[in-house]
């Protein structure tokens, strides 16, 4: 691969302008298809062959006029008196007038529902409907004023109240800041009139999107540690034009693939974030290398020198992330399995950019690619670089320095034992929003369960009449024998109502379960609804232990009476995703681990080197895990101003991007001392024998790239802690922090450490081992070694052609 990376860099430098015009048409091609073509985003987060979508599939079976729950793009509009007052006093019920004649006159697409409306004067309208219609179908009058309670709009102390409904739109994520912006004002009008009023809900959620500042921020950081490296302004420049380049190549392309597939609008999040980071960290390990082989030979020659070796090494360090990313399909979830090819898809654009135009870039720049030369950084001394001062002090006490790593980054992992997931809701909001305020108005007004509602679907088509807990409710419904109606009596029918009752009485008696109660019957009376309300708030652990609760006692109800029966809902639905995605992480963290570890073992023909990065992989993601539930869910020094429960998904994402990154600084730092421990035959030099001086002289030289590259990404990542949506902010937060650990903790020092205490034994591998285990050139050391026999063919003034090329090899300066 090297050779022809070689060649394809010398080819991209001569036709340096067929190579920037081929990927300036890309980029205009994409463009216009994105803008004609490209669909949008959605906000809904379902997965298939779950319990929740069972129901679902009943309830729209049953209930035709019921749309999908996860795609309802509903609206809740909390109200709260000042205090001392009530909302029934005529001058705050005229102020919720207010709200609500302004919705009724301006919102498009308005669906009124039967909560809709002013809750003092709709309250008692729909208490009574509940009552007389529960009373009507048998259920005693004590159980339906409950029922009634239960749904009733107004606090018990008057002070709190809401309405709800709903905005006609195929999915939320379709609700227009126009139909937004006439709810906003709506707000105002109550506001002005002394209530509080917030909103919430799917149909209210604020749209996702990603703010410049971020973008602007990650790469003028990263513009900075550039020149630092570089010393120049002109080359620091071209990492940021190929980062960018390859990012909006990506977004472009997800964009027009939404006309394809429904993607998650937060899939071009993740992509940009990562495309920035490892765009500019593949064409600076080019760019480094290409000025190092300038010193030696000509312009053309060295470009294809770096393409053929760094970008050998950028080629495999992309393909690892890409593995991990296209790996997430192992969760059976489709909108990660979208987000990780998305993901991927941009960071083979950083790759394939960074090996075609990075060098066309070169060619035509020609002298000028380190100009802006900054003297004050170019002339400092470079006789004993930090990196190699750093790793001799490494070697001089290796076992203290594992020992503080582990343990420091071992410690950094135990909060993460305490980890909760959910997905975003409004209760999670940031507590300056509007949908933040709703939800603790609705919590102080009536309980934790207010935002915690599920429903339960029964179909009770296949209902077994004789089944023997039906028995005392259905000879409760049948009329005496010989009266006219014991002639019309439908026992089927009245297997099913009591079925409806016996669920009722069986849910009912679950902790946690504030209340069950039958909301709606289909019109052959033979399927029904059940609404059941939870003492505890959505993202409470205790709420996921009820669902599955509940269904333990639901495959009992189905077994006992022949129904078909499932449960539902917003909240349901996410736990699903919730718990498919935690059951999935031991076995995506297996096969990542597993990859590295064989991946690594046939670069570095070691059998120890592999398991010291495995090693220490799960150390620097454990304490990513950690760090990220002591701030954003535990709230540590209150540097988060809203702590909750971590996004569902982070968790693995953040194994497979963090995986794919390490794979980078592993392979570029880990192959140089691999390079020197081959070309030197394990010889030592000085006071250091063969494996103490290749980890030296591979740490010198690799240590400092790396070490840019690692803050590059770390300034990206964390730039994205500014985004106003709260799970980007932890992804930024997390993923920084899993870069931090895992570069300067792990990389540049227990790695070292390890093989230092590993001595002669890091780099050795069985014979049988090395015999049937494939050679992968990762970093181009047969080109190197065709390299360095030119230079001795050069210096004898004999004739040589490197392999493949027709041409002789004039740059190389004897």
């Amino acid at each position: 691969m090297a050779k022809l990376l070689y060649r394809l860099g010398r080819f991209c430098y001569r036709a340096k302008w067929i190579v920037i015009i081929a990927w300036l048409i890309v980029l205009i091609a994409l463009g216009g298809g994105s803008l004609a073509l490209g669909s949008h985003y959605n906000d809904v987060f379902t997965i298939s062959g779950t319990k929740a979508q069972k129901a679902t599939h009943l309830l729209q079976k049953n209930f035709p006029q019921e749309k999908n729950p996860v795609a309802e793009a509903g609206v809740t509009i909390a109200f709260k008196a000042p205090p001392g007052e009530r909302l029934d006093s005529p001058k705050n019920s005229a102020a919720i007038d207010k709200v609500i004649k302004h919705i009724q006159d301006n919102l498009d697409g308005l669906i009124p529902g039967q909560r809709f409306g002013n809750p003092v004067t709709k309250n008692p309208e729909l208490q009574k409907f509940i009552i007389e219609t529960s009373t009507s179908k048998g259920l005693p009058e004590e159980n339906a004023r409950k029922d009634a309670e239960n749904l009733s709009l107004v606090s018990a102390d008057g002070r709190i109240g809401f309405t709800s409904f709903s905005v006609d739109v195929p999915i939320p994520a379709d609700v227009t800041t126009e139909q937004r912006k006439v709810i906003a004002d709506a707000m105002d009008l109550g506001r002005a009139e002394g209530l509080e009023v917030e909103a919430g809900g799917a149909g209210y959620g604020d749209p996702i999107r990603v703010e410049e500042a971020s973008e602007i921020i990650g790469l003028a950081v990263a513009a900075i540690i550039l020149i630092f490296t570089f010393g120049s302004l002109v080359a620091a420049g071209m990492p940021l034009i190929v980062a960018v380049v390859s990012v909006a190549i990506g977004s472009l392309s997800i964009t027009l693939a939404t006309s394809l597939v429904a993607l998650n609008n937060i899939t071009p999040v993740l992509a940009v974030m990562l495309g920035l980071a490892v765009g500019v960290d593949y064409a600076l390990f080019i760019l480094f290398r290409y000025r190092h082989e300038l010193s030696r030979v000509k312009r053309e020659e060295a470009v294809g020198i770096a393409i053929g070796t760094a970008g050998s090494a950028v080629v495999f360090a992309g393909l690892t992330v890409i593995v991990a990313l296209v790996a997430l399909f192992v969760a059976n979830i489709t909108f990660l399995t979208y987000m990780g090819l998305a993901a991927a898809f941009t960071v083979a654009m950083a790759v394939t950019i960074s090996i075609t135009l990075l060098p066309a870039i070169l060619g035509v720049l020609g002298p000028r690619v380190f100009k802006g030369e900054i003297k004050f950084i170019t002339h400092r001394p470079r006789t004993n670089p930090m990196g190699e001062r750093w790793v001799k002090l490494v070697h001089k006490m290796p076992s203290l320095i594992v020992a503080v790593v582990v343990f420091g980054l071992g410690s950094l992992t135990i909060p993460a034992a305490d980890l909760h997931l959910s997905l975003p809701s409004d209760g999670q909001s940031p507590k300056e929003t509007t949908q933040r305020k709703q939800a603790e108005i609705l919590y102080e007004g009536f309980g934790p369960g207010a935002d915690a509602q599920f429903m339960v679907v029964i179909d009770a088509h296949t209902v077994n009449p004789d089944a023997e807990v039906l028995q005392p409710l259905i000879r409760f419904q049948q009329p005496p024998e010989g009266s006219p109606e014991a002639a019309k009596f439908d026992r089927k029918r009245a297997a099913a109502f009591a079925t409806y009752m016996y669920v009722i009485s069986k849910f009912g008696n679950t902790q946690d379960v504030k209340h069950v109660q039958l909301i709606g019957a289909s019109d052959d009376g033979m399927a029904a609804k059940l609404a059941i309300t939870s003492k505890k708030a959505n993202i409470d652990p205790a709420t996921n232990q009820l669902i599955s609760s509940l269904r333990i006692k639901e495959e009992e109800v189905i077994a006992a009476t022949g129904v078909d029966s499932g449960i539902t809902g917003l909240v349901p639905v996410q736990q699903d995703v919730v718990n498919r995605l935690s059951d999935a992480l031991p076995l995506y963290l297996s096969i990542v681990v597993g990859l590295a570890i064989v991946l690594l073992l046939i670069i570095f023909r070691s059998i120890l080197v592999p398991l010291i990065a495995g090693i220490g992989f799960l150390l620097s993601v454990g304490a990513a895990f950690g760090v990220t539930v002591l701030f954003w869910q535990k709230g540590l020094w209150g540097v988060v101003g809203t702590p909750g429960p971590i996004i569902a998904f982070m968790p693995i994402f953040l194994i497979g991007v963090c995986f794919g990154l390490a794979m980078d600084y592993q392979v570029f730092l880990v192959s140089a001392m691999r390079e020197h421990y081959t070309h030197a035959h394990g010889k030592g030099e000085g006071n250091y024998n063969g494996t103490e001086a290749s980890i030296i002289h591979g740490f010198a030289q690799g240590a400092r790239v790396v070490t840019a590259a690692a803050m590059i990404m770390i300034a990206v990542f964390v730039a994205f802690i500014g985004q106003p949506i709260p799970f980007i902010k932890i992804f930024g937060f997390a993923l920084g922090a899993g870069v931090l650990f895992d570069a300067f903790f792990i990389r540049m020092a227990f790695v070292p450490a390890a093989m230092f205490l590993c001595g002669h034994a890091t780099w050795w591998m069985p014979a049988w081992l090395d015999k049937i285990l494939p050679q992968l050139d990762i970093e181009g050391a047969k080109l190197e070694q065709e390299i360095e026999d030119a230079f001795e063919v050069a210096s004898t003034g004999r004739h040589w052609k490197p392999a493949g090329q027709t041409d002789s090899f004039p740059a190389i300066k004897p």
